[in-house]
């Protein structure tokens, strides 16, 4: 049996872990996650793990301790591999606590990062291999020769099971757009001039807490088919938030070329709505620029942001099957994910 510490400092990514933690468990590897305690509403109740431990990282002062603390854990009990489920710039300190026998391995979410960027340079040289969070990214940082470390990719796309509680309306069409809101990344305005169908619900799967998504709403408040959109302003449970995913028709990200973070998304990032339809096989909304992305070419509708109102029409003469490939299935990202970290003999 191999220890393996599987570690977060930060206070998200965490649907990242549940995946993570079934591969592991597959091969009887024994699992200790340490992570934010700011986490631990959302991950006390991850099933298959050896044991959590909770970080206080208030302080500079409490980081450090912290920090000095993993070390003696990981030395004391034989740890022989980390695995950083977010490798970047929050690890900077801690990685160098690591002894150097321990293999340290990592998932970087921004990949632009390991473009002229300091402390990512310094974070790996003390990496041995890389993980991201899809073939497009990994294959843009190979082309674009960002990093002579190993690198892979997975897909976290496998959840506890939910529980279902929603009635969903028959003939009801829901499109949801899960996550925050977040202007940088994604282009609300698009629905000013949206025509929505009867019998279709746009669903904001985010609480609306700051101020450009208060006056978003309060503004859309005239729009003619207002009463199709649901809005959250308060926590939507994990629970709740899946059942609404599952039973979604499709997934809307709603990342077009006019929003700030635009260049990022199309190379070096994700949004988590791709990892959300993946999971439950769940066609994607996308607009065209992205149709080169395999993934999206085999399992989205895609428009013309300039035309929203000519999406509906686009659904009506779809004809594709949509995730035929087996890279979906929890055996296909299983596999590949351990011989990864173990290499081909595992």
């Amino acid at each position: 049996m191999i220890k393996i510490a599987l570690i977060e400092v930060g206070a998200m990514h965490d649907e990242c872990l549940h995946s993570q933690i079934q591969f592991l468990k597959h091969k009887n590897h024994e699992v200790t996650l340490f992570c934010h305690s700011d986490l631990e509403a959302r991950v006390k109740d991850l099933p298959d793990v050896s044991k959590i431990i909770y970080l206080d990282l208030g302080t500079k002062i409490k980081k450090y301790y912290t920090w000095y603390k993993i070390r003696k854990y990981l030395i004391n009990n034989n740890f022989s591999k980390v695995i950083f489920n977010s490798a970047e710039r929050n690890i900077l300190k801690l990685i160098f606590f690591i002894p150097t026998k321990i293999e340290c391995i990592g998932t970087i979410h921004n990949a632009h990062k390991l473009i002229k960027t300091d402390y990512q340079k310094k974070i790996t040289k003390r990496l041995k291999k890389y993980l991201t969070l899809n073939d497009f990214i990994k294959n843009n940082i190979q082309k674009e020769k960002l990093t002579s470390n190993k690198i892979s990719c997975y897909y976290p796309i496998f959840f506890p099971k939910a529980k279902r509680s929603l009635v969903k309306p028959k003939k009801e069409i829901w499109i949801t757009i899960p996550g925050g809101f977040d202007f940088n990344k994604r282009d609300y305005y698009i629905f000013k001039n949206w025509q929505i169908p009867k019998h279709t619900k746009i669903i904001f799967l985010g609480k609306y807490n700051n101020l450009e998504a208060r006056k978003f709403i309060i503004d859309l408040k005239s729009h003619s088919s207002f009463s199709s959109f649901i809005f959250f302003d308060n926590y939507i449970s994990n629970e709740l938030f899946h059942d609404y995913i599952m039973q979604s028709d499709f997934i809307l990200p709603l990342i077009h070329p006019n929003v700030p973070y635009y260049d990022l998304y199309l190379k070096y990032k994700i949004s988590g709505s791709y990892n959300l339809a993946f999971a439950y096989k769940i066609p994607l909304l996308i607009e065209q620029s992205f149709s080169h992305v395999e993934d999206f070419e085999e399992n989205s509708i895609f428009y013309n942001y300039k035309n929203i109102n000519n999406i509906f029409n686009i659904i009506k003469k779809n004809s594709k099957e949509f995730y035929q490939n087996p890279k979906w299935e929890f055996e296909y990202q299983k596999e590949k994910y351990l011989s990864f970290i173990f290499g081909p003999k595992i």
